[in-house]
């Protein structure tokens, strides 16, 4: 039996409103898994997702240890896992991101392999399918992902350390997959141009700390307008955390997590939302997070 491996991976919430499949925020919610080589998969699960996943070789974890790695590196017999994961499941705070990436990493120990966070993002693609999450969860802090010849580039902005995130989290699971149905897949020309300007704004209150930005930088007219239908709460939430002190707010990722960015009032920012949602019979939980300035911890 192999030595166990073990890996620590962040959360993360993806778009920021204008920066759709291309914005990432990486968050202080973690996925930690420790994993050995053994004759047959087992998964012993705690924490986030428990009687919700799969615990057999259809975890997403033991799928990435596998799949990325077939025809050009040996396979596995089986993974026993030991996994605690405090990461959200289908609430749109990169949960898939972070399995993803904690299976190709440990995928990769366990057969003795070197690899860069730049090849685990290539492997990572395919599964994923898009990769600002990605981004965030191999680098941390704010994060850029630029397609590139079907690939991802990475780009990096270290996050002021007075902005914390404010996240709506509904206790139903979100219909996250219904919810990328309803991007339109032709947006309008003006729409573009107008999120291209807010995604350039953000880049902007980041790397200068301007705060004044924010509320600009986080407006959205890709595919918020469209995902409301599936999270009717989402508009008032957003209006909600603005009127009680947040920078801005925005749709966590593909829903239906709602983020706000604040650096004073959080508790009533907070609040403000949980009340918001619940006038349209969506209960849910405030999670108050820092930003994570790196990415997996070995």
């Amino acid at each position: 039996m192999s030595k166990p491996a073990s890996v620590r991976v962040p959360a993360s919430s993806a778009n920021l409103g204008p920066g759709f499949d291309v914005l990432a925020l990486a968050l202080d919610l973690h996925l930690e898994v420790e994993a050995r080589e053994a004759p047959t998969t087992t998964i012993e699960w705690t924490g986030e997702g428990l009687g919700e996943l799969p615990l057999n070789r259809r975890n997403l974890i033991v799928r990435a240890a596998q799949e990325p790695f077939a025809g050009w590196s040996r396979p596995l017999a089986g993974v026993a896992l030991r996994v605690h994961n405090q990461v959200p499941i289908g609430r749109g705070l990169g949960s898939s991101a972070s399995a993803i990436v904690a299976g190709i990493i440990l995928g990769a120990r366990i057969r003795g392999l070197r690899m860069s966070a730049q090849r685990v993002l290539e492997l990572a693609i395919p599964l994923e399918g898009h990769g600002d999450n990605l981004a965030a969860a191999l680098h941390g802090g704010f994060c850029i992902a630029a397609l590139e010849d079907g690939g991802v580039r990475v780009h990096r902005l270290d996050w002021p350390e007075r902005w914390r995130a404010v996240v709506f989290v509904p206790d139903e699971v979100s219909p996250t997959h219904e919810a990328r149905r309803l991007v339109p897949r032709r947006p309008l020309r003006e729409d573009a141009v107008f999120n291209l300007g807010r995604v350039a704004e953000w880049v902007l209150a980041c790397a200068h700390r301007d705060r004044s930005l924010l509320r600009s930088a986080m407006d959205d007219r890709l595919h918020q307008p469209g995902r409301a239908r599936a999270y009717p709460y989402l508009d008032d939430t957003i209006a909600a955390a603005e009127q009680a002190g947040a920078l801005g707010a925005a749709l966590s990722g593909a829903g239906g997590s709602v983020i706000a960015i604040a650096d004073r009032d959080l508790k009533r920012v907070g609040d403000a939302m949980l009340e918001a949602a619940a006038h349209h019979r969506r209960p849910g939980r405030i999670l108050i997070l820092n930003a994570v300035a790196r990415g997996p911890r070995l």
